[in-house]
C-alpha cells in the first residue's frame, strides 16, 4: 500500500462497525419486525421474527415494506432509523456508535491518499464522522442514481466512499435476498469497474449474504495489484474461494481495530523513515548551493533549513516514548529513525559550514537545543538510560558539525554553538536548563552499555559509532579515510577541551574521553611524516595566541586559558584513559 499509494480499495463489512456496538442490517430488520409485530398486536422473540413475518405476509421481509407499514413520510423514515446508528447521551458516555480505532485509521489513510476507494455495505455514517474529524470531505455515492452526478473515481481529488447497500438517512436500503443477488446494471458495472482497477482489501465483511456482490467481483478480470480478505479466525468458504479465483491471500486478524490501526502505523513509519522522498537526494543539495550562492535567495534557504528541522523534530517526538527496556534491537530502530531524518540536516550544515556566512550556520545551533526538548506527559513512564536515545540525532548533527568547523576553519561559529544551553523540558529532565555540551558532549551511557548497543567490545565505543556513522557523509569531503579519522579525533579532543573549559561537568573537574587519548600517541610514534593531528596541536603552543582555534575566540580567545585547561585535562586523561 505505501509502495502503490491510492492503488487498493477497501471493501468494508458490519464487522468494521461490531466494536462500536452498530447492529448489522439483519439486527436492524429484526427489530423492526418486532416492532410491526407489536403494532398488531403479537409479541415475538428476536429469533423467530423472520418466520413470523413471512407466514404474516407471504413474503421474505424487506426495509421498504416494514418502513412502509411502520411509518407513512421520509422525515419519520429517517427518525424511526436513527436510534439504530446514532447514540443517546448514555451511549455517548460509553463510546458507543462513534467512529472506532479502524475507522479513525482508515480516515488518516485516506487523508495521506494511501486509500482514495471505499466500498461498505453498512449504513451507518461512522466512516464520514472519522473523515470529518481529519479534515477531509469524501465524495459518498449511496445509491446507483448518484453516480452519474459523482466525479470519476480517477479524476476524482477527494476520497470516495460508496455505500453499495444504502445510506440510513436516504432509507433506500438493500437488504433481502434478492436485492442482495442482483445489483441494477448501472451499480453493476460501477462496482465492476472498481474491482477491474484497484487491488481489494477486505475486512468486516464475510460474503454470506452479499451473493451478487460475490458474483460481480469473480466475474472480473484479476487486476495488477493483489487481493487480501481478512478474517477472525477460520475463514468462510465463500472467501476462500473469493480469495483463491482472485490471485489473492487470506489475512488473519484480530479485529479491526488492531488491523487497521496497525497498518496506519506500519504505513506512517515507512513514510517517516523515507520523509524526503519526494526531494530527490542531488535536487536537495544543488538548491542548498544555490541558496548559499547569494543573499538574495536567504528566505528560501531558511525554510529549507526551517522545514527539515520541523520534520526531524516531529519524528522524533513522535516516537519519544521510552517505556520499554534498551536492547540492541531497540537502539537499531531509534538509530534508523533518527538518521534517516537528521541525514539532509548533517548534509546542508556541512555545506554551510563550508560555504556559508554566520547567520547561515546560526540555525544549526538553534536546531540542536530545539531536538533536546521534549514534551513530557502526566503519568508518562520512562525506563532508565533509555531516554537518551533522544540524543542520537542531534548528537550525530553535533558532531557533525564539529568535524565541518575544524576541516573549514569555522572556530569562531563552532564555539558560538558550543556555548549554548538547552531550557527544561528536555530528554535528561522536566526541571532544569543543561549546558549543550553536557547533554550531547560526552556519554551518559556507560562504555559496557554502548558495546552491548553496538554488539562490539571497544575501549571508547560512543567513538566509533560517531566515526562510522558519520563516515560515508564525510566521504566526498576528505581525500582519503585517515584525513578524516585525524580531524575527527581532533575535533574529538578539542570537544573534550570545551567541555571543560565551559564548566560543563556537574561537580569535580571531567572531560568526556574517547578514541583520540589513545590515537594520538599512535600518530606521536609514527615514523613517516606527520599526521594532521600532531601538527594541529603542535601548532597550538608555537603560535598561541595566532592560532586559529584562540584567534577566533576560543578559550576566551587566549592561549593561556587554554594551556590551563590543556593542562588539567591531560591529568585528567593519564589518571583515567583506557590502555
Amino acid at each position: 500500500m505505501y509502495s502503490n499509494k491510492g492503488a487498493y480499495a477497501l471493501l468494508l463489512g458490519s464487522g468494521i462497525s461490531r466494536s462500536a456496538h452498530i447492529p448489522t442490517g439483519w439486527e436492524v430488520e429484526t427489530r423492526l419486525i418486532e416492532q410491526l409485530a407489536v403494532s398488531k398486536g403479537n409479541t415475538i422473540v428476536a429469533a423467530d421474527a423472520h418466520q413470523w413475518f413471512k407466514e404474516k405476509y407471504g413474503k421474505d421481509a424487506s426495509y421498504s415494506y416494514l418502513l412502509e407499514e411502520l411509518v407513512k413520510t421520509p422525515t419519520e423514515r429517517v427518525q424511526l432509523m436513527k436510534p439504530f446508528f446514532e447514540p443517546t447521551e448514555d451511549e455517548k458516555e460509553l463510546g458507543w456508535k462513534q467512529p472506532t480505532k479502524a475507522h479513525k485509521a482508515i480516515a488518516k489513510l485516506a487523508k495521506e491518499g494511501y486509500i482514495r476507494v471505499i466500498l461498505t455495505t453498512n449504513f451507518d455514517r461512522l466512516l464520514e464522522q472519522a473523515f470529518e474529524a481529519e479534515g477531509v470531505t469524501p465524495q459518498v455515492i449511496s445509491h446507483e442514481s448518484a453516480i452519474s452526478q459523482a466525479t470519476p473515481i480517477v479524476h476524482c481529488q477527494i476520497p470516495t466512499i460508496i455505500k453499495i447497500n444504502g445510506d440510513y438517512i436516504d432509507c433506500q436500503f438493500r437488504n433481502t435476498s434478492d436485492e442482495l443477488d442482483e445489483y441494477p446494471p448501472i451499480m453493476h458495472k460501477y462496482l465492476e469497474r472498481i474491482f477491474e482497477d484497484y487491488g481489494l482489501v477486505t475486512c468486516g465483511w464475510s460474503g454470506e449474504w452479499d451473493k451478487g456482490l460475490i458474483k460481480i467481483i469473480s466475474g472480473t478480470v484479476v487486476p495488477r495489484y493483489n487481493s487480501f480478505f481478512a478474517t477472525v479466525g477460520k475463514a468462510k468458504e465463500t472467501i476462500a474461494n473469493l480469495s483463491y479465483s482472485r490471485n489473492g491471500e487470506l489475512l488473519p486478524i484480530r479485529g479491526a481495530d488492531e488491523m487497521f490501526s496497525e497498518l496506519w502505523e506500519q504505513v506512517s513509519a515507512l513514510n517517516e523513515n523515507h520523509i524526503n522522498k519526494n526531494m530527490v537526494h542531488d535536487i536537495m543539495i544543488a538548491k542548498c548551493k544555490k541558496y548559499l550562492s547569494a543573499s538574495h535567495y536567504d528566505i528560501e534557504y531558511m525554510d529549507l533549513v526551517e522545514r527539515l528541522g520541523n520534520e526531524a523534530y516531529n519524528v522524533i517526538n513522535a516516537h519519544a516514548q521510552y517505556d520499554f527496556v534498551l536492547t540492541q534491537d531497540s537502539f537499531s530502530k531509534y538509530l534508523e529513525i533518527h538518521k534517516s531524518v537528521i541525514t539532509p540536516l548533517i548534509e546542508i550544515a556541512v555545506l554551510a559550514i563550508r560555504w556559508g556566512k554566520w547567520y547561515q550556520i546560526k540555525p544549526f545551533g538553534e536546531l540542536l537545543v530545539k531536538l533536546c526538548t521534549r514534551s513530557f506527559k502526566n503519568g508518562e513512564i520512562t525506563c532508565e538510560g533509555t531516554q537518551y536515545l533522544h540524543s542520537i540525532a542531534p548528537m550525530l548533527l553535533l558532531n557533525a558539525i564539529g568535524v565541518a568547523c575544524v576541516k573549514y576553519n569555522r572556530y569562531k561559529e563552532l564555539d558560538s554553538i558550543l556555548k549554548l544551553s538547552v531550557p527544561a523540558p528536555n530528554f535528561m529532565t522536566v526541571s532544569y536548563r543543561w549546558k549543550l555540551l553536557y547533554l550531547l558532549g560526552g556519554t551518559h551511557w556507560s562504555y559496557d552499555t554502548w558495546n552491548n548497543l553496538i554488539g562490539q567490545s571497544y575501549f571508547y565505543p560512543m567513538s566509533f559509532f560517531l566515526l562510522e556513522n558519520l563516515r560515508l557523509l564525510f566521504k566526498d569531503y576528505f581525500v582519503v579515510d585517515s584525513d578524516f579519522n585525524n580531524t575527527f579525533y581532533i575535533w574529538e579532543r578539542l570537544k573534550s577541551l570545551i567541555y571543560g573549559y565551559y564548566k560543563c561537568y556537574i561537580i569535580d573537574f571531567s572531560i568526556p574521553l574517547g578514541q583520540f587519548t589513545r590515537s594520538e600517541v599512535e600518530y606521536k610514534h609514527r615514523g613517516m611524516g606527520e599526521e594532521p593531528y600532531t601538527v594541529f596541536w603542535e601548532s597550538a603552543d608555537s603560535l598561541q595566541n595566532e592560532w586559529l582555534p584562540i584567534k577566533q575566540g576560543m578559550f576566551g580567545g587566549n592561549y593561556e586559558n587554554y594551556k590551563e585547561i590543556k593542562s588539567k585535562a591531560d591529568e585528567f586523561i593519564q589518571k583515567y584513559r583506557k590502555y
